[in-house]
């Protein structure tokens, strides 16, 4: 009877320690996950690094992430499909109509263009709309769904991530350390 309890309870203990792991994370996990850059500079999809930098088509022609740099940037991954996102891009497009010094940028996932534009026109969005059909620019942030918005000081590293909808409230609270 003893041996039973005792294989429970070292198996209690097991999962006790693998939880406070997991729940914690793994410190400076950019470090494990992320790039260095000239002058020791990380990039990563985390908190306090470096924005990964990207080029890719928009509706409108292309957007090159390295220009952005000196403005505050709201990057959001979203798709039509998706419900919450529907809401988040009124939200975004707030934020685009009242703070025209921070520039706003919806990455949609993995849909056409002519989708896309529709899908823009119909609810009136007029910032900066990036095509990545394939996914590369949300494997360079290691996208874990949509909606997810990385809010990018003008210095280039990654203030706040958002994941799943958000409001212009909690948008502004974010950027409001980053607007001049």
């Amino acid at each position: 009877m003893r041996k039973p309890l005792l294989l429970l309870g070292s198996l209690v203990s097991w999962l006790i320690a693998l939880l406070v792991i997991v729940s914690s994370g793994l410190p400076e996990r950019a470090f494990y996950t992320g790039v260095s850059r000239s002058g020791g500079l990380l990039v990563a999809p985390e908190i306090g690094s470096l924005a990964p930098p990207f080029q890719a088509a928009t509706l409108d022609g292309s957007i090159d992430s390295a220009r952005l740099l000196g403005q505050p940037v709201l990057l959001n991954f979203w798709a039509t499909w998706c419900a919450p996102c529907v809401l988040e891009m009124v939200e975004l497009q707030r934020i685009h109509e009242t703070h025209p010094s921070v520039v706003v940028v919806g990455v949609n996932l993995g849909e056409s263009a002519s989708a896309v534009s529709a899908w823009a026109k119909a609810h009136r969005l007029t910032f900066d709309l990036v095509l990545d059909p394939a996914g590369s620019v949300a494997r360079l942030y290691a996208l874990r769904g949509q909606p997810s918005t990385y809010v990018i000081a003008p210095d280039g590293t990654i203030r706040q991530i958002f994941f799943g909808a958000a409001d212009a409230a909690a948008f502004t609270g974010a950027l409001l350390p980053l607007i001049r």
